[in-house]
């Protein structure tokens, strides 16, 4: 939301691909009032959604969170990749918090641009099932509005709990490019942000008529009640959490995976197993962002792996706790590292990202691209596991966070016995959203909503991480208020009615 908005991506995709000057209309683009005449467009436009969609799950935008947190160290050799993230030093006009914000907004305003067409649209000599499929569209661009919006809350504002009177974000329901700085939103109340984003997931449950199936590559109902629950566990409404996660639990469509090489098969040859929503890709031309942050950093060429982040020693621990758990085989694996001018040394990186073959071109040129994984089944089961631990109204077959956790164990390791290693209730699901979630984006919002600060601690090997006298005891307190990024001091500085709305750390 600059002086002038781009205009969308969606339109341009119908010509071309091209980059983006946020005053010029890409030369062949499609005016937009033309954009949506026939299904056709519809689908072109409806394509592009998807694209942008792909684009922007997972890969850096999940890694914003990931890096700095608890859960990595970088490496001596990490050439500052990332660095004033893992540091926090976070500004108003840090490169990847103006990029995070952009694209949002972007990618929201095509959503807004393919509603208001849609319903503009006249449909008198359509078949009714193109006035179905549009519909339906519609209620996807509604589904994916909220979701960017989601985001944004979660990362540029305070938990929900507690601070819903507090600032929210602009919450923009209308494709409305203009220069009139007197038309632009102010972020309003966090509380106002989530009654929007539940009331655009209601409308999008009413219009997506898609039934949910394993693996699927479209937004379904399922995809719905998916975010619903997510939603819902954000704003404490933990009856409500129950009830969603419930119904994709019970419904047997997902079920979880029961051998090592199925949930494998999951992660590196995108089976589609146990996700909810699993967006397209293929290669060479339908591939999204990587989903390495340079966690593995491997060149064939010379057979060495040069990550830029490795996991602590904590977070290894926690795998080992749990005998012959899958996940530490899949998402972690113990190799030698080579740090340049440093040398050589025996560790665990996280390989859960290492690339679905198919989305590559040769073993030698690695892309780490994987079908996106939206949202997993495995999730729901957390999410109900945390809104019944919080109080949330017990449900048949749904009464026992243990139970919950238990149940996800045992889908992931040979003759799991239960056991809560002393754990309390939280820690439990905290650690256990941490060995399912790794590295998905999810961590600094889970402590967040539990109200914990964190402490980098003990590295694998202390010689090949960055500064280790300072990040092996690196304290952040709950209340430290860069756990919210700052807004980008280019839309405070464009955006008068949000001039004196900056986040109080910045």
């Amino acid at each position: 939301m600059k002086k002038i908005l781009i205009i969308s991506s969606v339109l341009a995709a119908l010509a071309c691909a091209v980059s983006c000057n946020m005053e010029l209309r890409p030369a062949g683009t499609v005016e937009p009032g033309n954009a949506l005449q026939t299904i056709t467009d519809a689908e072109k436009l409806r394509d592009g959604l998807y694209v942008a969609f792909r684009s922007r799950v997972g890969g850096t935008y999940a890694s914003l969170d990931e890096i700095r947190s608890d859960l990595f160290h970088a490496s001596t050799g990490f050439g500052n990749v990332g660095g004033s993230l893992y540091g926090w030093y976070m500004a108003a006009d840090l490169a990847e918090i103006e990029s995070l914000w952009g694209a949002s907004y972007n990618t929201i305003a095509n959503a807004n641009f393919f509603i208001e067409k849609a319903d503009a649209v006249n449909t008198s000599e359509w078949s009714e099932e193109d006035i179905a499929n549009l519909e339906v569209w519609k209620g996807e661009a509604y589904f994916l509005r909220a979701y960017y919006h989601l985001e944004l809350a979660e990362m540029f504002c305070k938990t929900y709990v507690g601070n819903e009177q507090s600032y929210g974000i602009p919450y923009v329901t209308s494709y409305t490019p203009t220069s009139d700085q007197t038309r632009y939103p102010d972020r309003g109340t966090l509380e106002h942000t989530f009654e929007m984003i539940v009331s655009d997931l209601a409308t999008a449950q009413e219009l997506i008529t898609t039934p949910g199936q394993k693996g699927s590559d479209r937004i379904t109902k399922d995809a719905v009640t998916a975010l619903q629950a997510r939603v819902a566990l954000e704003m404490g409404n933990y009856d409500l959490a129950v009830e969603k996660s419930s119904e994709l639990i019970n419904s047997g469509t997902y079920p979880l995976v029961n051998s090592e090489t199925a949930f494998q098969s999951m992660w590196v040859n995108d089976s589609g197993d146990e996700c909810i929503l699993q967006l397209f890709a293929s290669y060479p031309n339908e591939l999204g962002a990587s989903n390495d942050y340079g966690y593995i950093g491997y060149d064939a060429n010379k057979g060495i792996y040069q990550p830029y982040y490795y996991p602590e020693q904590w977070v290894v621990d926690l795998f080992e706790q749990i005998p012959d758990d899958w996940r530490m085989s899949n998402h972690l694996r113990w190799t030698t590292v080579t740090v340049k001018n440093i040398g050589n040394f025996d560790m665990y990186i996280l390989y859960k990202f290492q690339g679905n073959p198919a989305l590559r071109q040769n073993d030698i040129s690695w892309n780490y691209q994987n079908k996106p994984k939206v949202f997993r089944i495995a999730e729901m089961y957390l999410i109900r596991a945390e809104a019944l631990a919080k109080g949330g109204a017990p449900q048949a077959g749904a009464s026992d966070p243990w139970a919950d956790l238990y149940t996800l164990r045992s889908a992931r390791a040979t003759n799991y016995q239960p056991n809560q290693n002393g754990e309390s209730i939280e820690d439990a699901i905290l650690n256990e959203r941490v060995r399912e979630l790794i590295g998905e984006g999810f961590r600094i919002q889970d402590l967040k909503r539990f109200g914990r600060g964190f402490t980098r601690t003990d590295a694998q090997v202390r010689n090949a991480i960055y500064q280790p006298d300072t990040y092996t005891d690196f304290e952040v307190s709950p209340e430290n208020g860069r756990f919210i990024f700052p807004i980008p001091q280019a839309e405070i500085d464009a955006n008068p009615n949000i001039a004196g709305q900056q986040n109080p750390e910045y």
